[in-house]
């Protein structure tokens, strides 16, 4: 199914070996992993298309079902299960429904879900027609080439995820060193967590693309990215994060608001948006914007003292990302606990479609 801008495997997990280790071996086998292509299985050779959702019934009364989220991996033999994937969670109600572990209502059906990796409370909201999720509309989000239904997505309490609360050092700014040099970042954990710098700190302007950062400048974010996690407790020393926690926390630049080209060669004026990030996933700059990380990027805009709020144009509850593709945008609603910013919810409209269902087949 595809969510968002991204595309996995769907199982419940009654179909998949009990046993993690099997469970793993079998789903990198699908996958067709240890190969660049994965020209052997059901993965779609980038990050964005090698994830894989398990789903079941849930037996807590809050909640219809709950899922697993794992990053399989490409050329690794190896699935991360540490964080949430949120444009894919767009199509867990989907598959619910379609799996029937959901009866349909109409006009729209909210299923309550359960996202175990980060112990998170989601919300989607799916329209249904004759029985039917309605996934054709006229909505569009930008790295999806065709419009389809708006599905809304409602995290509840998003912050804390896989860290120790929404500001996991506790502090709005932290200094990281880095080849001798010392770096102001910001690390947040809403939905996800992620570290976020200033773009001139690391040589770039925040307007590039995915093709436009060299190999030095990437090896300079691991290198931040990974000291991050080790702050957050992710990982016990920042020189495991590459292999043990690859990919989290998210590392985004962000910069001063400018007139930008898309990777379609679209021209967004800086009028359209409310703050300019990039945001890097496995060493790599993501094609347009992950979810989460457009929900953490969002929830540090609301939180007076990072640097994201200080770079971001407040309009509100709206936020909106000016990213590489195009535009993303979040609802964030927050409240004041002690002086302290704490967010209630986020709110994201996603599409999503079936794309088949049947049989996967493996060697053993």
């Amino acid at each position: 199914m595809r969510g968002g801008t991204s595309k996995g495997v769907f199982f419940k997990r009654e179909d998949l070996p009990s046993d993690p280790k099997i469970r793993d071996e079998v789903i990198l086998k699908i996958f067709g992993s240890g190969d660049p292509f994965q020209i052997d299985g059901l993965g779609g050779s980038r990050t964005v298309a090698s994830k894989v959702m398990i789903v079941w019934k849930s037996s807590r009364s809050d909640v219809d079902v709950e899922y697993l989220f794992g990053q399989v991996g490409i050329e690794e033999w190896h699935i991360d299960w540490t964080g949430n994937c949120g444009n894919l969670t767009t199509a867990v109600g989907c598959f619910a429904i379609e799996s029937g572990l959901i009866k349909p209502t109409e006009p729209l059906t909210v299923v309550r879900m359960y996202n175990v990796n980060t112990n998170k409370r989601i919300d989607v909201v799916i329209p249904v027609k004759n029985g039917q999720i309605v996934y054709n509309g006229d909505y569009m989000i930008d790295g999806v080439p065709r419009p389809g239904s708006r599905i809304d997505l409602v995290w509840h309490d998003p912050g804390g995820t896989t860290t120790r609360g929404l500001l996991p050092t506790g502090k709005k700014k932290d200094v990281i060193v880095v080849d001798g040099r010392e770096i102001e970042v910001s690390i947040v954990d809403a939905a996800n967590p992620a570290v976020f710098l200033r773009a001139e700190d690391v040589g770039l302007k925040g307007t590039e693309l995915p093709n436009q950062v060299d190999k030095k400048i990437l090896e300079k974010l691991e290198k931040i990215r990974s000291k991050a996690a080790e702050m957050c407790g992710l990982v016990e020393k920042a020189e495991e994060a590459t292999v043990k926690s690859p990919h989290f926390p998210f590392i985004a630049v962000v910069s001063e608001k400018e007139d930008y080209v898309t990777v379609q060669g679209k021209i967004v004026k800086k009028e359209d948006y409310t703050v300019l990030a990039r945001l890097f996933s496995l060493q790599q700059m993501h094609h347009a914007y992950p979810v989460t990380g457009a929900i953490c990027t969002a929830s540090a805009a609301k939180i007076p003292g990072t640097i994201v709020n200080e770079l971001s144009e407040d309009r509100g509850e709206l936020v909106v990302i000016g990213h590489p593709k195009g535009l993303i945008d979040v609802k964030i609603k927050t409240k004041q606990i002690n002086e302290e910013t704490v967010i209630e919810t986020a709110t994201i409209g996603r599409t999503a479609r079936k794309l088949m269902s049947g049989t996967a087949y493996y060697i053993e």
